[in-house]
């Protein structure tokens, strides 16, 4: 029998119920008031707390469905699809992308909360990327051929330590280009910077 805020978590992700490949999910009896058991899984603290939550119950997945990626990039051979990998650059390199899942990230239903390396050059995945993203902790940024907002860019930069824009072009909601000094304010965690 499921919790009542697991059920009302499934229906505001606007499918009724996760289909588990073991079966429903079971009600849970905390050692702590059910409120505060809901208040800690709809606010996570960090992506490994929430990771270890999510793996231990299916209840904290449930009320907050979140998928956890050090690495978001996008398929060279097919730009229409999302790499999403468990493992950091370097070793991902080393075993050519083969550890890479093929994702259509228009058809993905829960939040992604990016933690390592996050990499972006089709236009059209901006706006789906920032409705996607729960938490942005990318600490390697990197943006290819491409224009983004001023807001965006902030948005998914604000743990990077390392930038690299590649012939892009960074723009306010006005259209107006975005100076270098304003882009390396906006960056507070900033150690190298590539253009």
């Amino acid at each position: 029998m499921k919790d009542s805020f697991a059920s009302a978590a499934g229906k505001q992700m606007n499918h009724e119920k996760i289909k588990w490949r073991d079966g429903t999910s079971k009600k849970q009896y905390w050692p702590f008031k059910t409120s505060i058991i809901h208040y800690i899984a709809k606010n996570p603290s960090t992506a490994k707390c929430y990771l270890n939550m999510a793996q231990s119950c299916k209840y904290f997945f449930e009320a907050k469905p979140i998928i956890i990626i050090p690495r978001l990039t996008y398929d060279f051979d097919d730009k229409s699809f999302a790499l999403l990998c468990q493992n950091k650059w370097d070793e991902c390199e080393k075993k050519e992308a083969k550890c890479c899942t093929k994702i259509d990230l228009n058809k993905l239903l829960h939040k992604l909360w990016i933690t390592g390396s996050l990499n972006i050059d089709v236009q059209a995945y901006i706006p789906i990327i920032r409705t996607k993203i729960y938490r942005c902790e990318a600490t390697m940024f990197g943006i290819f051929d491409i224009n983004i907002m001023f807001d965006d860019f902030k948005l998914m930069t604000s743990f990077a330590e390392h930038v690299i824009i590649f012939d892009a072009s960074i723009k306010y909601n006005d259209e107006k280009v975005v100076t270098l000094d304003k882009i390396l304010e906006s960056v507070p965690n900033l150690k190298f910077f590539e253009l």
